[in-house]
């Protein structure tokens, strides 16, 4: 068996001419480029904020903020400016957290491009419901499940939600079973676009069944506990598409679902 000595195996390999000028041209190239970076993001930072331009997101025509409010709340009512003020000195995280302020405010984002603007794409919380108690605390239920003001801005036309019961969620829906199970029925008619259409009032009885008002036909829906979704909602176009067009559309004053398997008409 041959054995090699240490010195013998470690001994360095020789390079060529062309492999060490190969080498000096590799790392004079990732010194060059590494300059370039540094002295772009130098210069970047030092340069100022000519505009600010603000783009709101998915509003399908609904604006519940703009963009005089974005800029007020970013800066933080004109008493920290954000124009004339160098990139190097402006906090992104800060100025997203105080457009998120507004509570018709999902998401913000706030970055500075290269051309010495800072750009800001909001993104809005989107209304499925608005609840009111005797005509009083009016809220909207966004598409998360969060309680929100009504906007002075705009109202948004969606279902209406009275209860017959003291006001019990403070920032969200699923704060309690109960109200997952009343936001999941608000998802099911906002994803829907024909129960979108037809439904205009839900009213939540004190105890805990629910009564649904129609936009076109003039029959109360008894729709009982907000569960079993899919069945009720089933029953209900059963009855618009079968028994109505046979009975009269103003045969009946009130359509019941509550119960399994039977559509009680009276």
């Amino acid at each position: 068996m041959k054995i090699l000595s240490l010195k013998k195996i470690l001994k360095p390999t020789k390079m060529s001419k062309e492999e060490k000028k190969n080498m000096l041209i590799y790392s004079f190239s990732g010194l060059l480029l590494l300059s370039l970076i540094t002295f772009a993001g130098v210069k970047n930072n030092g340069r100022v904020i000519d505009k600010v331009k603000v783009e709101i997101l998915e509003h399908d025509g609904i604006f519940f903020t703009d963009q005089l409010e974005v800029v007020d709340l970013m800066t933080d009512k004109s008493a920290d400016y954000v124009i004339g003020v160098e990139m190097g000195n402006l906090e992104p995280k800060i100025l997203e957290e105080r457009v998120e302020a507004n509570p018709f405010v999902k998401d913000a984002q706030v970055y500075r491009d290269l051309k010495g603007n800072l750009q800001v794409k909001v993104k809005q919380s989107k209304p499925i419901a608005r609840l009111f108690i005797d005509g009083m605390n009016d809220r909207y239920i966004d598409s998360d499940g969060r309680v929100l003001p009504v906007n002075a801005k705009h109202t948004a036309r969606v279902p209406l939600m009275e209860t017959d019961f003291e006001f019990g969620w403070e920032k969200n829906l699923n704060e309690s079973k109960y109200g997952t199970q009343v936001f999941e029925l608000l998802k099911y008619i906002e994803k829907d676009a024909f129960w979108k259409a037809q439904i205009a009032h839900i009213f939540i009885k004190k105890d805990g069944e629910i009564e649904i008002y129609p936009q076109v036909t003039k029959q109360v829906i008894t729709f009982g506990m907000p569960v079993d979704l899919d069945s009720k909602f089933s029953k209900l176009m059963t009855f618009y598409k079968e028994i109505l067009p046979k009975k009269g559309w103003n045969t009946y004053d009130r359509v019941n679902l509550k119960f399994e398997n039977q559509i009680i008409c009276e």
